[in-house]
């Protein structure tokens, strides 16, 4: 999940400092995140939904689906790029961020990274009052 907050951040054309001032958290607190220090808290992703609702809260937690919702252009603060540009894998710069020479389109790379692999139960265990047990495989 921290891979796409700094992909937010980016998006949104913002420095740390400026995001954590957005979200109303200190920049430690991003940079822990960035670093791999601190787990993202749900206080951090209810200030990204609350600042950006335009971004999808599943893209954002699980990486599924896109980064943004349908019709994010009239609720973002910037225009939404073209759906071509997306799923071509660039996104044109913002507006608030330096300009680039348009003959050099920025590129971003999409992976999608999973946090920890799916777990399966493959055993239960029972303790009645009486001292005994039962267990149950799979």
């Amino acid at each position: 999940m921290k891979d796409r907050i700094y992909q937010l951040m980016k998006y949104q054309g913002m420095s740390q400092k400026e995001f954590a001032a957005t979200l109303c958290v200190a920049e430690g607190t991003l940079s822990g995140i960035f670093t791999g220090r601190t787990r993202p808290t749900n206080n951090i992703v209810n200030a990204i939904h609350e600042c950006f609702p335009h971004i999808s809260i599943n893209w954002l937690m699980f990486g599924e689906g896109d980064m943004l919702l349908d019709g994010a252009s009239s609720q973002g603060t910037e225009a939404a790029p073209e759906q071509s540009d997306l799923f071509a894998g660039t996104i044109p710069p913002s507006s608030e961020s330096n300009p680039t020479p348009s003959s050099a389109p920025q590129i971003q790379e999409v992976v999608k990274y999973i946090d920890k692999p799916q777990r399966k139960i493959t055993e239960i265990r029972v303790f009645y009052d009486d001292g005994t047990f039962e267990t149950f495989s799979s």
